[in-house]
């Protein structure tokens, strides 16, 4: 699914320092010379006595040294590094436009609204360091200034509009445009406006309990997630782009909020032949709809069940994608 449709849809310590072994030794050393000569006689015959060692006649010059501990490396295991749906930016103003605070995610990409105003007017989207952008077919480019000193560029699509592409500081990419509504002076002041850093955790109104072991999140905004199995998402993050193959997927889990349209059932009710559970919540202003494809009903019926709806229209009720869903739904990338 395109960026721009996925958008739409929805908005419609450190250790405590310790003494190594030789410092109390010498410690204790320090203590036993300060002590009377008797009592240090009598204490080491006693050690001496018990141990069979004649250490009483022996000088102290005499003593062999103290071969130093060479210390055993310790092998510290490697904790494998989850995906975090937590985006790289932060929404700012820059030339006139408001760049909205990311609102989707994927494995490769996450993506905000630009608007003049209220209005939509274009995207901004951003794609990790190491991942490619998703490659447009017949698109022609042309070269223009750097941004921010690194090199960027123009894409004319087969449709007539246009993206301003150009390299972030940490090696990913930006990407202004996917609309006929921006000239090419108006993409680059907002280009040149992008920030990393500050990035907020992606929030959704959805949470669910029970996900299949087997499925991994794969895509999330506040209204919808979209799931695929491990030995998918593994193929997804091997590829350059991070996207699924074209084609069909054979294995897909799909849970979103819906406003309610005419036709929109009344009751709950699951359907064997697509397969899909729904019923109205919110006080009947949205619809959850649990759908998937090569999965069972029962199973998405236990999703279904699991699922709960925060309100839409109160961002501050959301819950943070990455604590959204059981905890090994985040794909691993080592």
């Amino acid at each position: 699914m395109r960026i721009d449709e996925l958008l739409e849809e929805a908005k419609a310590d450190a250790p405590p320092t310790r003494l190594a072994v030789d410092d109390l030794v010498n410690a204790g050393r320090r203590r036993l010379r300060r002590r009377n000569a008797g009592w240090a006689i009598t204490a080491v015959v006693a050690v001496a006595t018990a141990i069979g060692v004649p250490q009483i006649l022996t000088r102290p010059a005499a003593l062999p040294a103290v071969t130093p501990t060479v210390p055993v490396p310790v092998t510290v295991p490697v904790v494998p590094e989850k995906f975090s749906f937590t985006p790289a930016f932060h929404g700012y103003s820059a030339g006139g436009y408001t760049v909205d605070e990311p609102a989707a995610m994927s494995l490769g990409w996450t993506s905000a609204k630009i608007r003049e105003g209220d209005e939509g007017v274009a995207y901004l989207s951003v794609y990790p360091p190491g991942v490619q952008r998703i490659p447009e077919d017949g698109a022609k480019k042309f070269e223009t200034e750097p941004v921010d000193g690194r090199d960027a560029y123009f894409l004319r699509l087969k449709t007539g509009s246009e993206y301003l592409v150009w390299e972030l500081a940490d090696g990913g990419t930006g990407q202004v445009g996917d609309t006929e509504k921006l000239s090419r002076a108006q993409m680059r002041k907002i280009a040149a406006g992008f920030a990393l850093g500050d990035g907020k955790p992606l929030g959704t109104a959805l949470t669910a309990t029970y996900i299949p072991d087997d499925y991994r999140l794969f895509v999330a905004n506040d209204l919808r997630a979209r799931f695929v199995t491990e030995a998918k998402t593994k193929e997804i993050l091997a590829r350059p782009d991070r996207e699924h193959a074209p084609g069909v997927v054979r294995s897909l889990i799909s849970i979103e909020l819906e406003p309610v349209t005419e036709g929109t059932p009344t009751k709950p009710a699951c359907h064997e032949d697509i397969p899909s559970c729904q019923k109205r919540v919110l006080d009947g202003r949205y619809s959850l709809v649990v759908s998937g494809h090569g999965v069972k009903l029962a199973e998405l019926r236990k999703i279904f069940e699991s699922v709960r709806a925060a309100d839409p229209e109160k961002p501050s009720t959301w819950t943070p994608v990455d604590e959204a869903y059981p905890t090994f739904v985040l794909p691993q990338l080592n």
